[in-house]
């Protein structure tokens, strides 16, 4: 009888674990981290209805965000699911610190709904090979924001050349009574990869390059009379700044035109949100978007990034599932109702996208003209040097052509030393 009795309580035991709803301590957990602006904070919201784990999201400063990644890759440890940047994943796939996702894209997520240039950029190393290393999460590029009603009050078309940009940003400046008191501004700031995105566009439209991607000759290419000029023109839409421009980052530039002290900026997509409410955004009834303009041809920078499963992840099925929850056609129009720009083309053509934000319709247009910059494992060497002298020729605190051939220099040093037998075969 005693045996039976024990016999009894122990299946019963086990029937109550069995039956018993899962706690949130029985959950796997996730971790993700991102830089620190509003899609960050979205997702941080979005997470807390997925209902198979417990997701946390980290959102650093944007100078601090590859830098954690790599010291967390080279601990083996770190987030389960990394959001890198384009260019970090050259480095990330080189190290083996994040998962081949082709197989898990093709066969268990809408494969052929992606964005195929999103996909290719944020996913794809090298590009053309076919293997994928992330999801894309968010779409992103550049955005112009401009006020109404200055530009009506000056007589002002919206601008369809950066030469009609600079036009329009000098006159409102010498016309500083008709409404606002500076033309232009964007974040000139040497901090992460923020003066460089701000300024590879311009110099891509007048028909400038970064380098030669077959010979990986910098050289002769960046330092151009075409690049000088994309400086230069550069300096003179710093010029119709507010005071103290070389410093501005995201939260500079996006208080510019808010406060109503600036006419017009030029931002990532990401930001929209932080221009469609009055309670904190001043001029928020006076704002219009369009498309960053084009000048000889029309490039324009390529934002955005995926989202990719460490290689030191102890929960790499759970990652996947999260992944395709995250994917999923639910949870996408949330994704997009709070200000996300997804992936996937049947979402964006969605009517839920095209109807939540101002400056939504003008996403397609814009993204069809994106570009990147070197996807390399040397990103970050190259990019560092960019930035420090980009910032101080387009704040006037340095000639254009000795900073261009500064950055020539040491970034030739970078890819010679890097790959002294020439550029790679894919």
């Amino acid at each position: 009888m005693f045996n039976k009795t024990r016999l009894f309580f122990s299946v019963l035991v086990v029937l109550m674990l069995v039956i018993m709803p899962t706690t949130a301590q029985d959950k796997p957990a996730l971790s993700i981290i991102w830089f620190a602006w509003p899609p960050c904070d979205l997702l941080s919201e979005l997470v807390k209805d997925y209902p198979d784990a417990n997701v946390t999201v980290t959102c650093v400063p944007i100078g601090e965000w590859r830098n954690q990644i790599f010291a967390d890759f080279a601990a083996q440890g770190g987030a389960d699911l990394p959001i890198l940047d384009s260019q970090f994943m050259g480095e990330a796939v080189k190290g083996g610190f994040i998962m081949d996702l082709t197989d898990f894209l093709q066969n268990d997520l809408p494969f052929d709904d992606y964005n195929q240039t999103a996909l290719s950029y944020y996913s794809e190393v090298p590009l053309g090979s076919g293997s994928y290393f992330s999801v894309p999460v968010i779409t992103d590029t550049r955005m112009l924001v401009y006020r109404t009603d200055v530009f009506e009050a000056n007589g002002l078309e919206v601008p369809a050349t950066w030469t009609d940009l600079l036009a329009a940003a000098q006159a409102i400046k010498a016309n500083a009574d008709d409404g606002a008191d500076n033309g232009f501004a964007s974040h000139w700031i040497n901090d992460g990869d923020l003066v460089q995105t701000a300024w590879n566009h311009v110099l891509w439209s007048f028909g400038g390059e970064l380098w030669d991607s077959e010979t990986y000759t910098v050289e002769g290419v960046l330092n151009s009379e075409i690049g000088v000029e994309a400086v230069n023109f550069a300096n003179m839409l710093f010029q119709t700044a507010p005071e103290g421009a070389a410093a501005f980052g995201f939260t500079e530039v996006v208080d510019a035109i808010c406060s109503g002290s600036t006419a017009m900026i030029e931002i990532w997509y990401g930001f929209g949100g932080a221009f469609t409410d009055s309670s904190t955004c001043a001029q928020a009834d006076n704002l219009g978007f369009a498309v960053v303009p084009g000048e000889d041809e029309h490039f324009i920078s390529l934002g955005g990034q995926g989202m990719s499963i460490s290689a030191f992840s102890q929960n790499q099925d759970a990652a996947k599932a999260f992944l395709q929850w995250l994917q999923s056609d639910e949870t996408q129009i949330k994704w997009v109702q709070g200000g996300g720009f997804p992936g996937r083309l049947s979402i964006l053509a969605s009517e839920e996208f095209l109807n939540a934000a101002p400056y939504n319709p003008t996403f397609a247009e814009a993204f069809q003209y994106v570009k990147d910059f070197w996807n390399l494992p040397e990103y970050a060497a190259m990019l560092s040097v960019q930035g420090e002298f980009l910032n101080l020729a387009i704040s006037g605190q340095m000639d254009a052509q000795e900073a261009l051939d500064e950055i020539a220099a040491e970034q030739q040093a970078i890819l010679d030393e890097a790959y002294p037998d020439g550029p790679p075969s894919n």
